[in-house]
């Protein structure tokens, strides 16, 4: 059961948050007072530092969990003694010890109701170990980096291949992947040296879910995802509130929790909810930053880390670089440079060069085929020349601008009365509502794109803002529109300034152009980790705003504009809360490694471009330790080299297994086949769907034979 997964998930948080609390106890001799803030920072400092760390054991191939706990001891310990001798040296007893964190009673009150249900609501996760899909990558990746401690994969049983039968047995990738063949879908096989098997994504994701699993095994990996929703969500609360206060931030976590989106990768094993929790973490430090809160050294360094490792989860943030930038300009124009800034450029800056290293390095196939269909993507809408000359043009704009302030012409005074937040406010609306009501109808709906996977897939942009209205409601997308147009006007601020900017960023981004395979819900996890929660603070804050004026009428309208947006969102999350996908697909697969001896060789024969080799051969492959191969095309095969392929798995102590599937290629070899063995494996999903909001419960049984390979030629 997923719930005995839990104690593995508790162990984490408490690893997590004593190293934090340490550090701020030593730190701050003043002490933090508020327990919202003590809390999650402290449990962010821990999870961030002792996240990297674990990346970087996993980089150099030395992660095992007892190194890592050693050297968790190691810093606890080191912590606990400088406390303590800090302790003695004041003779007093406001250093290292329990802070008088002053609890506000309703706020604790709402915050263990919405833990509750919130862990109702995502400690249900879809058990998508099978392969075949980014999901199962993750989970499979994880479960590889906890047995050999390393990110790359040394396969000797590949390195050992005939080189004449990887044309039959890996499938042949185009040249724009960046990797000639993989062996299953999301683990290129670049080729050299032989035997070197590069998995897909940036790897902070993986790495944690590594940890899980060597807590608990599959059900506490399957765990850390719904552990990142929940901190996600509550990051995004302590920035509202840090913002306009808890009451504010508690509506704008009710909202986003409840939202099927946030509901749904809650339960997904994709990276899209820890980059929600760095990204929200670190945009509530930065505002901390700027504010000059005390303390000074905490809010640069928890903001640097956090942004830095976004760039450690996904591999399309790279836009964020652009906040060094900004934030170094404003630093040097308004207050100068103060030692404590470097604790967040440090970090940003490393971090960012970190995620660039291992691109290059330990993920080369998947980051240049990013990058090459990024290329794709702009030459398809802005022609190169065109592209260069708006950037030439802004950065004389901008000179200009910059020279007309330094020489005091009258004209930065006219510049400076302009009403921009009026302008910027009324551009967004504009935008909506062309985006909204306008592009869906233009042209055909249903057209085609290129994607980097390869082919074509159907292309559904015309229609991103109503898709984003089918989870957060119309009358969400339209609170989150009106809400953003009003920060523009009246409070656009340092405070602030990052929120409007990263938000509308990277809303203008996907919703332009959502870049993903769209089938519906699994595109939509582009929206998950800014998107979807900016278009949330931005309706909290019309509604607050609104409840503001003073007005008997706008009491009311607030009231019952959040009763409205509440129950919208409730609506549409219909089928979402209760579907799980693959429900038991962990157990269905103990049972299929039943039928197998430890450390065997399996030959799926199924051709097809996602087969069972593919869905079922991949948790085979990386959980349950076995050799897999699949007959991809039967025609290249070298009969003569794949029969002294089984003799030398024979002569190792192999026993080598063929597994047909309904229409498969039939057998190659010479040897003879045991007994058959007939399997079903019975997969229950969400639909995937290209044109419509999901809404039905596929069951497909996915049906195979096993049969021993018993003689040998």
């Amino acid at each position: 059961m997923i719930w005995q997964a839990f104690p593995a998930v508790i162990a984490i948080i408490g690893a997590a948050f004593l190293p934090g609390a340490l550090l701020l106890w030593l730190a701050d001799r003043r002490r933090v007072t508020d327990p919202g803030i003590f809390i999650f920072a402290a449990l962010s400092l821990g999870l961030l530092v002792f996240g990297w760390i674990a990346l970087v054991l996993a980089e150099i191939g030395w992660y095992s969990l007892p190194r890592l706990a050693l050297i968790w001891s190691v810093v606890v310990l080191v912590l606990a003694g400088a406390c303590l001798v800090a302790h003695r040296r004041s003779g007093s007893s406001d250093t290292c010890v329990a802070p008088s964190l002053r609890v506000g009673r309703l706020e604790a009150v709402a915050l263990g109701v919405w833990l509750l249900a919130v862990c109702a609501l995502y400690c249900r996760p879809h058990q998508t170990i099978t392969g075949g899909a980014d999901v199962g990558v993750y989970i499979n990746l994880g479960a590889n980096i906890a047995r050999t401690g390393r990110i790359l994969i040394s396969d000797p049983v590949l390195a050992a291949l005939d080189p004449m039968l990887d044309a039959a047995f890996l499938r042949a990738l185009p040249p724009s992947e960046g990797a000639p063949y993989y062996l299953l879908p999301g683990f290129y096989v670049p080729g050299t040296p032989r035997g070197l098997i590069v998995p897909q994504f940036y790897p902070l994701h993986p790495v944690w879910l590594a940890v899980g699993h060597d807590l608990g095994g599959v059900r506490s990996a399957l765990l850390m995802t719904p552990l990142w929703g929940m901190l996600g969500a509550l990051a995004v609360y302590m920035t509202v509130r840090r913002l306009w206060g808890w009451k504010v931030g508690l509506l704008a976590l009710i909202a986003l929790s409840l939202t099927a989106l946030q509901v749904w990768f809650a339960r997904y094993a994709t990276a899209e909810m820890l980059t929600q929790f760095l990204f929200w973490t670190g945009t509530w430090a930065l505002i901390g930053w700027l504010d000059d809160e005390e303390p000074h050294w905490l809010w640069p360094t928890i903001a640097g880390i956090a942004l830095g490792e976004v760039f450690l989860a996904r591999v399309d943030m790279y836009g964020l670089l652009v906040v060094p930038v900004v934030a170094a300009v404003w630093r040097w124009k308004t207050r100068g440079w103060r030692p404590t800034d470097a604790l967040f450029f440090g970090p940003l800056i490393l971090l960012a060069l970190h995620s660039l290293l291992h691109g290059v390095f330990q993920s080369g196939p998947y980051t240049s085929g990013l990058f090459r269909y990024g290329q794709i993507l702009i030459r398809s809408f802005v022609d190169p020349l065109t592209l260069l000359g708006v950037l030439l043009g802004a950065a004389l704009i901008l000179l200009g601008v910059v020279l007309i302030q330094r020489k005091g012409h009258p004209m930065w005074s006219r510049i400076q009365r302009l009403p921009w937040g009026w302008i910027a406010a009324l551009l967004v609306i504009a935008l909506a509502l062309y985006a909204y009501l306008v592009r869906p109808n233009l042209g055909q709906v249903l057209s085609y794109a290129y994607w980097y996977g390869g082919g074509q897939v159907p292309d559904m942009d015309r229609e991103n803002l109503v898709r984003l209205g089918w989870y957060l409601s119309p009358l969400g997308v339209a609170l989150g529109v009106l809400g953003t147009a009003w920060m523009l006007v009246k409070e656009a601020n340092r405070r602030t300034a990052f929120l409007l900017g990263a938000g509308l960023f990277f809303s203008l981004l996907y919703l332009w152009r959502i870049q993903a395979n769209p089938h519906q819900i699994y595109a939509m996890r582009r929206y998950v980790p800014v998107v979807l929660p900016f278009f949330v603070i931005a309706a909290t804050y019309f509604i607050y705003r609104l409840s503001t004026l003073r007005r008997n009428w706008s009491r009311w309208l607030s009231l019952g504009l959040t009763l409205l947006w509440l129950f919208g969102i409730v609506w549409s999350s219909r089928g979402f809360v209760s579907q799980v996908d693959l429900r038991d697909s962990v157990a269905q697969m103990d049972r299929l490694n039943a039928l197998f001896e430890p450390r065997s060789v399996l030959l799926f024969g199924d051709p097809a471009p996602v087969g069972m080799g593919d869905l079922l051969g991949t948790p085979l492959r990386f959980l349950y330790g076995h050799d897999v191969y699949t007959l991809r095309t039967p025609g290249a095969l070298d009969s003569a080299r794949f029969d002294e392929a089984l003799a030398r798995w024979r002569d190792a102590g192999r026993q080598v297994y063929w597994i047909g599937v309904p229409d498969s290629a039939s057998w190659p070899g010479r040897a003879s086949l045991g007994p058959t063995k007939e399997f079903t494996f019975e997969a229950t999903v969400l639909e995937n769907t290209y044109d419509h909001k999901p809404t039905r419960v596929d069951v497909t049984p996915w049906r195979i034979t096993v049969a021993p390979v018993v003689t040998q030629p």
